[in-house]
Parts: C-alpha cells; sequence; structure tokens
C-alpha cells in the first residue's frame, strides 16, 4: 500500500489522524506493543499545541475547547459565542462596542457601547435613552429596555428615570438618589402649576441651607412602611422646594424631626412646664381660672402642676420670698423662701422649717432623687413621682449629676454599691416635708441572696475622690447562709485616700454568723468476720507393715487462722500446726506466725511418747494400758500460739488557736483546728502447737495397737483495724456591723450612731475517734473426750494446742475544736481611728462564740478557744 503526501498546511488536527491511520494500515495485527508506542509516547509529545475552538483537545489534557467556555461550560468568547466560529462583529446600528452576554442565562452577541442618545437594553440592543423619561411607572420594566432605566421617585411621583451615568439631557439634573430629573425638581410641577405635596424630611443633611433636605413622596403617605418624619414640598412657578417640617406640637411626638419630642413644651429636667400644657400636653392652666388669683406651671419641676401665681416670683425667687410650696391653691402664696440653699435636714423639722427653698421637698429638688416604696423607678425620681428602689435611685444619681438620694419611711430589701459621691438620707415621711427617722424609720435590709461579703446590705469601695455619706437609715445584713461564714451590715475601703465618707446617725446590725460545723466521729474499727478454725482431733495411724508411713493421710490438719484486711494490709492469725507420725522423743511441728506490724509466734509442737512399758518399771512382761506409755526425761507438751500485739492508739488533733481569723480581699477563712489521727491495726495470733503422738511397738498378743498421731493446733485469731480518727470542728463566723478594708481610715468619719452585733458563731465540737476493733480469739486444738479414749492409740497422743488471740486495733484520736467567733461594732483602721469611734458612738455588742470542744476518743482533740467581744477593733 502506498503512502499518501501530506499536505504542509494540514492542520493539526488532519495530520494526527493521518499518522494515526498510517500506523494502523503498516501495523496491522500483531503489531499492538508497536502501536501502543507511537501513539501514547512519540505521538503524543511531538503533537500537543494550542486549544483551537473546533471540538477537539489540541492540548491533550482531558479538556476540549476550555479556553472558550465558561464553568458551565456555555460557548462565551467574543469570537466564538454559542458556538465556535460565532463571532460578535460591530453591526451597522447604534451600536459601537460588542461582546459575548449572557441573556436569560444564554450565551448572545449584544452591545456594550452605543451612540450618544441610545444606551444597551437588557437584551444586548441598542435602545433609545430618553423616551420613557418621566412617564408614571410602577416597576422598572415600565421604563423601557434600559439596563440603566429605572422607576424612582421624582418630586413625590413614580416616574421613569435614567441614571446619571449615562448623562442627563437638557432640561433635567441630576438629583441625590443618583437619577435625571426635571431641574425643577417634579415631572407634574410646571411653571404655571401651584400646589403642595406630601415628603419625608431627610434629617441627615444637617448642612443643607434652608433646613433640612428632603425627598418628596406621594401624597396621601404610604403605609406602614412611612419614614417617621413627614413633611411638605410647594410647587412654585415651575419649582419644587425641599421638603420643610411641620412646627413642633404638643403631642408626645417629634414634629420638626429634631430628635426630640415636645422640647418647646418641656423644663431642662423633661417636665412638661409650659401655662398651656403643664404636667402633661393639653393641661392648660389659663383655662382654670380660681379666686385666688392667676395660675401658672410651677411646682414639682419634674412633674409640674398648676400652682398659685406669686407676685414674689415675677422677678426670680429670692429670700424672703412668699411662693406657693405646697402646691396647694387654697393656701396661698404660704412658704417663704428663707434660703436658696436647702441642705438635707434638720432632725425634727416639719414644713417650712425643713424646705427652706420652699420648691416642694427637703433638698434642692432638681439636684435630688427620691424613694418612696410606692415609686416607680420609671419616673423622674421627684418628691411627687419618686423611685421604688435605692439601687435604681443610685443609678440616676450618678448619670444625671443628681447627688443627693432622700429616702421616705419603709423597708427596702436591696444589696446597694454606693459609688462615691453620692448621699442617702432616710427617715423621711412620704412627703419628704418632715424627718425623723424614730418615727419614720428607713430600713435597708439585705436579701437573702445579697452578693455582698459576709450578706452585706451596703458596700461602698469606690475609691474616687469625693464626699459621701449615710445618714438617718437603719441597716441590716442578712443571717448567714453557710456554715462558718462571717455576717456583715456594711463594708467600706478605700479610705485611707482623698475620699471621704460619713455614717451620721444611722442604726447598724449585721445578720446572725455561721456557726462552726461539728468534726464527725471515726468510724469504728472492724473486727474479724472469719474466725480461725479448730485442729483436727488425735486419731490412730494408718499403717503399712506395722510402720506409719508420713504423708498426707498420716497428717493430722492444724486449724485454718482467722482472716482479716484493714486498708491492704493482712491482720490475719496464723494456722495451726499439724501433726504428723510420731517418733519417739520428737518434736511435732510448730503453728504458723500470725500478719500485721508484730504478729504472734506459732505454738511450739509437742513431743512424741512411746508404748507399752516393758522391764523392770514393769510388774509384767508388757504392760499395754491407757496410761502405760514411756516419755523423755525432759518431756515437752504442745505450747499455745502467742497472741498478735494491739495496734497504736492515733494522736489527738489540735484545737483552734486563731478566733479572728482573717479576710482575703472579701473572703472571710477562719482559723482552723486539725482532725486526729486513725489508730493502727492489729496483728494476728500465732497457730496453736501440734500435740505429740504416742509410738506403738506392736507385739503379738501382748499389745497390737497403731501408733496414735496427736492433735493439730488451733488456728491464731485476726487483728482487729484501728479506729477512725475524728475530724476537725469548724470555727463560728464573726458578726461586724461595720467592716472597714483599711488599716488606717481617716477619711470615715461615724457619729451619732448605734452598731449593734449579735453574739459571735459557736465553735464547731470535734469528731470523737472510732474505737478499734477487737480481735478474734484463737480456736482450740484437736482433742478427743476422754470418754473416748478407750485404746492405748487415742489414750497415748496429746491435744493440739490453742492459736493465740489476734490484737485489738488502736483507738483513733479526736478532732481538735473550732473556734468560738468575735461580735465587733466595727473591725478595721487605726488606733487613732478606734479611739474617734469609740467616743462619738454607742456600741451593743454580743457574746463571744463559744469554743469547740475536743472530740473524745484514747487521745482527745484539743479545744479551740472562745472568742472575742470588741466594740472596735483595730487591724
Amino acid at each position: 500500500m502506498g503512502v499518501p503526501e501530506l499536505e504542509v498546511a494540514a492542520r493539526p488536527a488532519e495530520l494526527l489522524f493521518v499518522i494515526l491511520l498510517l500506523a494502523f494500515s503498516v501495523l496491522g495485527c500483531g503489531a499492538r506493543t508497536l502501536l501502543d508506542e507511537s501513539v501514547d509516547s512519540s505521538v503524543s509529545e511531538r503533537m500537543t499545541g494550542d486549544e483551537l475552538c473546533d471540538g477537539l483537545d489540541q492540548d491533550l489534557d482531558g479538556a476540549v475547547d476550555e479556553d472558550f467556555r465558561d464553568a458551565l461550560g456555555r460557548y462565551v468568547h467574543p469570537r466564538h459565542c454559542g458556538a465556535c466560529g460565532v463571532e460578535c462583529v460591530v453591526p451597522d446600528t447604534a451600536a459601537l462596542e460588542m461582546d459575548c452576554l449572557l441573556v436569560d442565562e444564554n450565551p448572545v452577541c449584544g452591545a456594550t457601547l452605543c451612540v450618544p442618545g441610545f444606551w444597551p437594553s437588557r437584551s444586548g440592543r441598542c435602545v433609545p435613552a430618553y423616551d420613557h423619561l418621566c412617564l408614571p411607572c410602577t416597576q422598572d420594566t415600565d421604563c423601557g429596555l434600559g439596563a440603566l432605566a429605572s422607576c424612582a421617585d421624582v418630586g413625590g411621583e413614580r416616574r421613569c428615570a435614567v441614571a446619571c451615568e449615562v448623562g442627563c439631557p437638557s432640561g433635567y439634573a441630576c438629583q441625590a438618589d443618583g437619577v435625571c430629573a426635571p431641574a425643577g425638581g417634579s415631572c407634574s410641577c410646571e411653571p404655571s402649576d401651584s400646589f403642595e405635596l406630601a415628603c419625608v424630611v431627610d434629617t441627615t443633611d444637617e448642612d443643607a441651607p434652608g433646613g433640612p433636605a428632603g425627598i418628596p413622596l406621594p401624597d396621601p403617605l404610604p403605609e406602614p412602611d412611612m419614614p417617621a418624619c413627614p413633611g411638605r414640598a410647594t410647587c412654585l412657578a415651575g419649582v419644587l422646594s425641599e421638603c420643610v417640617a411641620p412646627v413642633e406640637s404638643c403631642n408626645e411626638r417629634d414634629d420638626d424631626c429634631d430628635g426630640e419630642v415636645d422640647e418647646d413644651f418641656r423644663n431642662a429636667v423633661g417636665g412638661y412646664s409650659d401655662l398651656h400644657h403643664c404636667g402633661q400636653c393639653g393641661v392648660d392652666c389659663a383655662l382654670s381660672p380660681v379666686p385666688e388669683g392667676d395660675l401658672v406651671c410651677g411646682g414639682d419641676p419634674f412633674a409640674p402642676a398648676c400652682v398659685l401665681s406669686c407676685p414674689d416670683t415675677l422677678d426670680g425667687v429670692q429670700p424672703g420670698d412668699r411662693v406657693d410650696g405646697d402646691r396647694d391653691i387654697a393656701t396661698g402664696c404660704e412658704c417663704t423662701v428663707t434660703s436658696l440653699d436647702d441642705a438635707p435636714g434638720p432632725v425634727g423639722a416639719v414644713g417650712q422649717d425643713l424646705d427652706v427653698n420652699c420648691d416642694g421637698a427637703d433638698g434642692e429638688v432638681t439636684l435630688s432623687v427620691y424613694v418612696a416604696p410606692d415609686g416607680d423607678d420609671a419616673g423622674p425620681g421627684s418628691p411627687t413621682r419618686p423611685m421604688a428602689t435605692v439601687t435604681a435611685a443610685i443609678e440616676r444619681a450618678m448619670e444625671a449629676g443628681r447627688p443627693d438620694v432622700f429616702i421616705a419611711s419603709g423597708t427596702y430589701v436591696e444589696a446597694l454599691t454606693l459609688p462615691s459621691g453620692v448621699r442617702l438620707h432616710g427617715g423621711y415621711r412620704r412627703d419628704f416635708l418632715a424627718l425623723d427617722p424614730a418615727g419614720f424609720t428607713t430600713v435597708l435590709r439585705a436579701p437573702l441572696d445579697s452578693p455582698l461579703p459576709g450578706g452585706a446590705a451596703l458596700m461602698s469601695t469606690d475609691c474616687t475622690p469625693g464626699d459621701t455619706v449615710i445618714e438617718w437609715l437603719s441597716v441590716r445584713g442578712r443571717d448567714a447562709v453557710e456554715p462558718s461564714s462571717a455576717s456583715v451590715a456594711i463594708w467600706l475601703g478605700c479610705l485611707s485616700g482623698g475620699r471621704t465618707l460619713r455614717l451620721d446617725t444611722i442604726d447598724v446590725r449585721p445578720g446572725v454568723p455561721g456557726a462552726g460545723r461539728d468534726g464527725t466521729a471515726g468510724m469504728p474499727g472492724a473486727s474479724p468476720a472469719t474466725l480461725p478454725l479448730e485442729g483436727a482431733p488425735p486419731r490412730g495411724a494408718l499403717e503399712s507393715g506395722r510402720q506409719c508411713t508420713s504423708g498426707p493421710a498420716n497428717t493430722v490438719a492444724g486449724g485454718a487462722g482467722g482472716q482479716h484486711v484493714c486498708a491492704g494490709q493482712s491482720t490475719a492469725g496464723g494456722a495451726g500446726a499439724s501433726a504428723g507420725c510420731p517418733f519417739f522423743a520428737n518434736f511435732q511441728p510448730q503453728g504458723d506466725r500470725g500478719q500485721g506490724r508484730a504478729p504472734g509466734r506459732g505454738g511450739d509442737g509437742g513431743q512424741d511418747s512411746r508404748g507399752p512399758v516393758t522391764g523392770s518399771s514393769c510388774p509384767r512382761p508388757v504392760c499395754c494400758g491407757l496410761a502405760d506409755f514411756q516419755v523423755p526425761s525432759m518431756f515437752t507438751g504442745p505450747r499455745p500460739g502467742d497472741a498478735g500485739a494491739d495496734g497504736t492508739a492515733g494522736s489527738r488533733g489540735a484545737g483552734c488557736a486563731d478566733a479572728l481569723g482573717r479576710f482575703a480581699g472579701t473572703t472571710w477563712t477562719p482559723g482552723t483546728s486539725t482532725s486526729g489521727s486513725a489508730g493502727t491495726a492489729a496483728s494476728g495470733g500465732g497457730g496453736g502447737g501440734a500435740g505429740g503422738g504416742a509410738e506403738m511397738d506392736f507385739i503379738p498378743n501382748a499389745c497390737e495397737f497403731a501408733d496414735g498421731l496427736g492433735g493439730g493446733g488451733g488456728g491464731g485469731g485476726a487483728g482487729g483495724c484501728g479506729g477512725g480518727a475524728g475530724s476537725a470542728g469548724t470555727s463560728g463566723g464573726p458578726a461586724i456591723a461595720v467592716y472597714v478594708d483599711d488599716s488606717s481610715a481617716p477619711g470615715l468619719v461615724v457619729q451619732g450612731s448605734r452598731l449593734t452585733a449579735p453574739d459571735g458563731g459557736r465553735g464547731g465540737d470535734g469528731g470523737a475517734g472510732g474505737g478499734g476493733g477487737a480481735g478474734s480469739p484463737g480456736a482450740p486444738g484437736g482433742f478427743i473426750p476422754l470418754a473416748e479414749r478407750i485404746t492405748p492409740t487415742l489414750a497415748g497422743p496429746f491435744p493440739g494446742e490453742r492459736g493465740g488471740s489476734g490484737g485489738r486495733g488502736g483507738d483513733g484520736g479526736g478532732g481538735g475544736g473550732g473556734c468560738g467567733g468575735a461580735s465587733l461594732g466595727v473591725w478595721g483602721g487605726s488606733a487613732a481611728d478606734a479611739s474617734r469611734w469609740r467616743a462619738l458612738n454607742t456600741f451593743d455588742v454580743g457574746m463571744a462564740g463559744r469554743a469547740g470542744r475536743g472530740g473524745g476518743g484514747a487521745a482527745q482533740g484539743g479545744d479551740g478557744i472562745q472568742g472575742g467581744s470588741f466594740d472596735v477593733l483595730s487591724r
């Protein structure tokens, strides 16, 4: 077959096809290896080229036409748009530039730049840009096919517009939202028109001349998406004005869009003080004539009311002026101003003697916050509209710069943290026009969940310089909720610098402190539950050829020792010795030693005897009776096992020696006692020795008896466990009326006050040590009752001896007792501080807490010491 010529101008794909065809024709069958090599190596190496758009993979990367397709496989190249060879060329139309666009997700050749006056549509055609301007619309598609056309707000109407980037035609200008609109601002505002249009005030453009800029909206305003600040725009001579906010009215709304509500009718503290809107909108003092004279809006600045107009006030209030202080029209201008300054007090004053500036309450009302049980924390905190909690009032005082807090009589269950510079005044009647701390008692009581140290009701540790006052209050801490815890009524700190704090005429009492917890008694030592066993009784030997053969058949077992374990340590008794075949004068085995620290020794085994008796010591040739036996000259019987040693007693715990304890930060740490120690375990007794046997000589017709085997020794008793330790008792807590967390407190003044403290907490008793466990007695050795000893074989052997008893466990030591708590009026400050406080106050402190007793046992624990009783204890 001839090889056809290849045209040099052939495309690479055609060339590759011809080469492959030639390879197949030359190789034919059986040329598989050569074909594989030519295609897989040489061809692929030589024929790889740039990718073309032709449906083939020229660059052999596994992808076809990838340089001309997007991730979804669509042909999006401008020379191959939608398919290979479809080129996007500029037609003879309004288009200036073309590209391959996606229209409805399909590749289409479309215009990207048009001649002036035209723009690309969403479908890629050049369409007129301005033919829809100012036409009414509801959506963008109503405004033509241009991509930059939109339905926008133009002069308060929905009209078609184009984006400013297209260029605005003559008579149009670019407005704030980026679209072209008529230069007059409205598609409807013609030179001959005159009308108003609803709009929304744009409060963000504060620098716009002539007032805030506006965005006109249709009239009526849409709901519910209507913005909050509606205004009006005016069409006049073809020009639409800016959106102008309305004048503020008293209606609890922000009419003029300045961020404030009814500001033209309210005073500096927010109260409605306008003559025609007094206390609230619509209350008009001018419409309520009274015989006594004209009415004005006055009284409580936080809650104004219509009051009598007093002539003296027309030129301002001065000392000597008469004003309507009680806000009672019937009493006229009854209050004479004696001072413009109104410091709290004095105690016992009522009415005008207390309210010297005639502003309706003690103190300067605009600089104070008022609290009463029937108040409302959402209110202004004025005398007529007080707050309900002291906590909220303190926050208001700090936020508003009104440092004095006046508190009407009642009980306030709160835990207060008092900042520097706030002044608390209690003891007032509900109207704050009478001050009598004894009659109008104001109690600040800590809640059960008070987070303050010691369950305090009040804490002040702010180091910021300032004058802080607490006066005419009763302060009560809560009872301790945990054992061995302190109780505190007032906790103070940071008084050694420039800060001052005055406690004046207050009645202070902490709660009951926590008593110490008694220690627990030690557990008694356990006695052995597994008792020792008796040894087996004596018996006759099983002989072979008239001889006793040693082995299990001729072994009389000793009893097993008692078993016991104490804290992982065995206190078992030793096993009793087992008796074997007798040999005259031989000793049988010794019992096993017990276990433990000092176990009992096993008892020695007894010696063997021999029978019968012959010779001169016998009146007959052979004496073969129940008592006819020969013994060694120094004959020794079996011995019992020794008893195990007793355990040692535990040591006693030490009693508490620090009755005051100490504060670490805000946590009180009591003085501690210690627990006793446990007794040690006893030891097991030794096993009993085996009884000696009787070796019998066989004499035909005279003494035909087998050897007798001695009894097994009894097992030793196990030792008892030691008694557990008694645990320590804990200390009672202190009761502290006022705790001062400073070693020197020159800034603290305490005067005219009564500081009471209950008894200190009782110290907990130490727990008694547990008794040691008894050891078990040793078991008896094996024996035969006398009535059963009817042959020399049974009469000659000795019984086994008893095992030794196990020892008794040591008793545990008793725990130490806790200290009694202290009772203190003031704890803290220096000796000089203590001297000042003692001289100016009354103290009623309780008894010192009883000391805890040491726990009993073999070693009784030490007692704690009694707490103290102190009016003032300096640090």
